[in-house]
């Protein structure tokens, strides 16, 4: 499936036409450079959750979830080393860098033994420090999954299913929360975790007044624990279906924080958080003023039903997001204009089985972790934008203090 479309863009919202995608990648657009299957010691990689480029190495780490372990893969995309227990590597859900002080983060569950933690490695790949969260403002059970250092060292913290990016100063030590805001609902109706409580309760809702939006989530949900079981995954691995259901759309709504799934920020110190939940991206400047979100969840072409990653180029200025449920990656200029998307489900290449994580290298090419395939994907896509996006915005000021945050 690959899709361009005419956008319009108003009121920080992306408009796409309704068009039916097509059944074939067209040639030229999106290429394939390199598909990653193995480790350094040709074992078969195991559902490979996430996947990060450090981009002053040229060297590609993939998050080897069925093993729990990351392979680093050189630039000529040839595996050559594991980082595992014996490198205090035990859980590992993301990996991310400070180029400037030569140190590796590896962002990791917790164990039976251990909490969830921040572990930093420095060049050599020797462990110098760990950051535990327990103890922080807001932070009891948080588990990070995703992470990015920005340009003043400060580091930002994304954890599964947490409201909001957790931000850290360049010694590890907490600093403030950044929590965009969106229409949730935070209490929402839990039911039983199985497919059919959730078809009755769906099959309640459609006798009711439920919106479509709701009816496509409660559908999702059934169809996503259906589908999503391969043969062997460990069942912490799995993606788990949701054990809520959306409540009556006019009780309990309001403006409250977003859980937020990946993080991102570009030279400039533009920071770029996507939320699953209200399939958005909101775009902050340095001094984390909002400058504009945008996104529309949904299943046609454009919108996103599950987006569980973002990566950006800024030689293209341009933003890709992998769409989980979708098995899509969809491509925005900064300003968040649908450009195009492109995959879809299967196994053949760029073609994906419920993409986890994505990354941009280097060279620009597109790195997509490819979880139920057990690879990874470096695509090179062929386009270009030539118009400026946001213009120059490292002197915005920052966001008011009195908000309740520190900065």
């Amino acid at each position: 499936m690959f899709v361009l479309g005419n956008v319009s863009f108003a009121a920080q919202e992306t408009q796409v036409t309704e068009s039916e995608p097509e059944q074939s990648q067209p040639e030229g657009e999106v290429q394939v450079v390199a598909i990653l299957r193995v480790d350094e010691r040709g074992r078969n990689l195991r559902f490979p959750i996430n996947v990060a480029s450090d981009s002053e190495a040229r060297e590609t780490y993939v998050i080897n979830g069925g093993k729990s372990n990351i392979v680093i893969y050189g630039k000529d995309y040839f595996p050559y080393l594991v980082l595992g227990a014996g490198r205090g590597v035990d859980s590992p859900q993301c990996v991310f860098f400070d180029q400037r002080k030569g140190l590796v983060y590896v962002g990791q569950s917790s164990t039976e033994s251990k909490p969830s933690r921040l572990t930093i490695l420095n060049g050599a790949f020797l462990p110098e420090k760990e950051v535990i969260f327990s103890g922080m403002p807001e932070a009891e059970e948080f588990s990070v999954v995703n992470g990015v250092v920005g340009a003043k060292g400060y580091i930002y913290l994304v954890g599964a299913q947490t409201r909001g990016v957790l931000v850290l100063d360049s010694e590890g030590n907490f600093s403030h929360w950044l929590k965009p805001l969106g229409e949730v609902h935070l209490a929402p109706v839990t039911t039983e975790d199985s497919s059919e409580k959730r078809r009755a309760y769906l099959t309640k809702m459609r006798g009711s007044d439920a919106t479509a939006g709701e009816e496509a989530v409660a559908e999702e949900v059934a169809e996503e624990e259906d589908s999503a079981r391969p043969v062997g995954m460990p069942e912490s691995l799995r993606p788990k279906a949701r054990n809520t259901m959306p409540r009556d759309a006019s009780k309990g709504r309001g403006l409250h924080p977003v859980i937020v799934k990946d993080v991102a920020i570009d030279s400039d110190g533009r920071i770029f958080v996507l939320s699953e939940e209200m399939s958005k991206i909101y775009v902050y400047g340095p001094g984390e003023n909002l400058i504009v979100s945008f996104g529309e969840k949904g299943g046609s072409p454009g919108k996103m039903s599950r987006p569980r990653g973002l990566g950006l180029d800024e030689k293209k200025q341009c933003i890709y997001v992998v769409d989980y449920m979708r098995h899509t990656v969809l491509v925005f200029d900064m300003a968040g204009r649908f450009i195009f998307e492109f995959g879809g489900r299967g196994d053949g290449p760029m073609w994906f089985d419920f993409p986890t994580a994505i990354a941009v290298d280097a060279d620009g090419n597109v790195l997509v972790a490819d979880l139920f395939n057990n690879r990874v994907q470096v695509l090179r896509s062929k386009f270009s934008l030539d118009y400026p996006v946001f213009g120059n915005t490292k002197g915005l000021p920052a966001k008011d203090q009195s908000a309740g945050e520190k900065r």
